[in-house]
């Protein structure tokens, strides 16, 4: 009978630390999903910005480029400026669909999947579709802000720029290609990382690092 009462003791003593570590879990969890959260909201905040800007910018440039529909360079030039505005605004909708999406009662794979095709959108379609091209957009901007500052039209008064520019940014961007792929070799493999994380954004990174502590927290 002492055996059987002292297994039952066992049993009893197992299943409260049992229900304590599930306890200690779902109060670790809800904190560190409550950080993510919060975590997020830099970003979001950055995207209702961005797509505000955007707009403008779209308004700007479509009053620009319709009064110079006879006049190529500068229709061009708005249409390209336009273009890229009505871009940061479907990049901020996006952004802000995909973290609407992620469904923070899901297990924390699934969460960390959804945040793993956040990062991806943010990095491709934020710093490399709508950043590289900066390399040359400058140019049709400052044709922009040229002619609606002095009425100067930089095809006329300085052609040299554009030509400059182009080969400038056709440098630049293989420059970017070129260490790009010198900082992913094997043998550069932390400052690779440590691009990829500066591309994915302060709070991509801070809910990533919430939701490793919650999976090893789980493991334990």
């Amino acid at each position: 009978m002492e055996l059987d009462d002292l297994k039952s003791a066992w049993q009893a003593l197992d299943q409260r630390l049992e229900q304590q570590h599930a306890l200690n879990l779902e109060l670790f969890r809800d904190t560190r999903l409550d950080r993510l959260r919060r975590g997020l909201l830099p970003l979001k905040r950055g995207q209702v910005i961005q797509m505000l800007i955007g707009v403008g910018g779209a308004l700007l440039f479509a009053s620009f480029w319709i009064a110079h529909l006879h006049e190529p360079g500068l229709l061009v030039s708005g249409l390209i400026m336009h273009l890229y505005c009505l871009g940061l605004i479907v990049f901020g909708a996006v952004m802000q669909t995909q973290i609407a999406r992620i469904d923070y009662s899901a297990p924390v794979l699934n969460i960390q999947r959804q945040l793993l095709h956040l990062r991806h959108i943010y990095v491709v379609y934020g710093a490399l579709i709508l950043g590289l091209p900066w390399w040359f957009l400058y140019i049709p901007l400052v044709i922009v802000l040229a002619n609606l500052g002095s009425g100067a039209n930089i095809f006329h008064t300085a052609p040299s720029f554009i030509y400059i520019g182009v080969v400038i940014g056709i440098a630049g961007l293989l420059a970017s290609w070129w260490f790009y792929r010198w900082s992913h070799r094997p043998k550069h493999t932390r400052l690779g990382r440590a691009l990829d994380d500066s591309a994915a954004g302060g709070s991509i990174r801070r809910a990533q690092a919430a939701l490793n502590e919650i999976a090893c927290f789980e493991q334990e």
